[in-house]
């Protein structure tokens, strides 16, 4: 296990441009071989290189846990052709949400045991990504934003959320998801913890502006040991 600091892109925000589960990284093109490698080996997983509507911003776009991926309607045919023979590869559902508020990566807070949704997605959407997630979904704002993947990082062990999510709603969160979780923030104060950190249950990679302080409390509230 392990938890690394890279810059991708010269942006600390590796939440925004990766995704993954516990056995899969979609990273984008661009990235330097080694970093790919060095990503990979953290979060103990296999790597595939892709693009989401040829845009580098994965973790924006896509959800994904152990059971299925879940992309934006922005996504294109050679994409999805792609990401069909992935999801085939490492025993996935695959699916594409057809909704106007087509951030998947913002939209969801998943993990293998359940999740958030942004309130503002239909019925039909949501019932939608519980096909392809196999698991239930909750519409739900909290600390009053619906970007629920900007505002937590978790894993199937532990997560971390934004600093001003109220006791109440940290409960609710431990009781969807099946984990404990802490608050903190990342790359020197910046509250908006899953942009700047993307997690397997296995290790995280967070930007180099984090300081020791903040790189202990994600170790610690993922359970990176």
């Amino acid at each position: 296990m392990a938890l690394i600091q890279k810059n991708l892109f010269n942006s600390p925000y590796s939440g925004v441009f990766c995704a993954t589960n516990d056995n899969l990284t979609l990273i984008p093109p661009g990235i330097p071989d080694d970093d790919m490698e060095a990503i990979s080996e953290a979060l103990g997983t296999k790597f595939e290189v892709m693009t989401i509507g040829g845009s580098s911003v994965l973790g924006t776009l896509l959800a994904m846990n152990n059971h299925g991926i879940l992309v934006s309607n922005l996504v294109s045919s050679l994409e999805v052709d792609k990401l069909e023979k992935i999801s085939d590869n490492f025993n996935l559902k695959f699916g594409i949400l057809s909704d106007r508020s087509n951030a998947n990566g913002n939209n969801f807070l998943i993990n293998d045991n359940g999740g958030f949704c942004n309130e503002n997605l239909g019925s039909r959407s949501i019932k939608s990504a519980e096909e392809v997630l196999g698991i239930k979904i909750k519409a739900l704002s909290l600390n009053q934003m619906d970007t629920l993947g900007m505002i937590g990082c978790v894993n199937n062990k532990g997560g971390i959320c934004h600093p001003d999510i109220s006791d109440a709603e940290r409960n609710i969160m431990e009781r969807i998801l099946g984990i404990p979780v802490m608050d903190g923030t990342v790359n020197f104060g910046m509250p908006l913890v899953g942009a700047g950190v993307v997690s397997s249950s296995n290790g995280a990679v967070c930007g180099q502006q984090s300081t020791g302080i903040e790189l202990g409390r994600i170790e610690e509230a993922l359970m990176l040991f």
